[in-house]
């Protein structure tokens, strides 16, 4: 069962950085008073039913848990997350104060391409040295799949990160559809959520 959620259907939070809308289904977190501290509900278990949600400005629909919450940050990067963390991550927006921990998310942004290289010098020119690349197609654009053995902590988490590197129709420079964690397993979680997504049509993502 899946439920289609469009980048227009949203509302507006009143927060102070990093998060200006909130995309999502529900009612809006209680909003934290300066110098407060946030209930931190923990991470919530991924539901087993899923949503399309709809992503014109970057010309893909990503099949994500219909539980998880989507939140458009200033840069124009739109991060999924559990509905526990999103509540935190707002309450912090709002100047809440918190204890640190990890979470998973998934991000889905744009990378500039000012010197109109071609996608595969792109990528090469802005991973890191512990990545990998390797050519992959979403819904039949091609495109490269990046990946990292361990992160650059003193004591490395293996396949803690995987991004797509593709280009489309909509976006200037590539779109970049990313997993981490501080955990490992983000490869094949990032290919399971590419499987049951697709790109958009450009007629379609051109209509108001």
């Amino acid at each position: 069962m899946s439920r289609r959620l469009r980048l227009h259907n949203v509302y507006k939070l009143v927060a102070s950085a990093g998060v200006l809308v909130a995309l999502g289904l529900g009612g809006v977190p209680a909003i934290a008073q300066p110098e407060s501290y946030c209930d931190d509900p923990g991470s919530v278990a991924a539901a087993d039913t899923t949503r399309e949600l709809e992503l014109k400005q970057f010309g893909v629909e990503l099949a994500i848990p219909s539980n998880f919450r989507a939140m458009l940050l200033n840069s124009g990067t739109v991060k999924i997350v559990d509905p526990g963390t999103y509540e935190l991550l707002v309450c912090i927006a709002r100047g809440g104060e918190a204890l640190g921990r990890g979470y998973a998310q998934t991000r889905v942004r744009t990378e500039e391409n000012p010197d109109n290289l071609d996608l595969r010098q792109l990528v090469e020119q802005n991973i890191h040295e512990n990545q990998d690349i390797s050519p992959y197609s979403f819904d039949g654009q091609q495109g490269y799949l990046v990946t990292q053995a361990s992160n650059d902590q003193p004591v490395g988490i293996p396949d803690s990160y995987a991004a797509l590197w593709i280009e489309t129709d909509e976006a200037h420079g590539a779109v970049v559809i990313s997993r981490s964690c501080d955990c490992s397993g983000q490869r094949d979680r990032l290919l399971s959520l590419l499987e049951r997504s697709t790109m958009l049509d450009s007629s379609q993502a051109t209509l108001p």
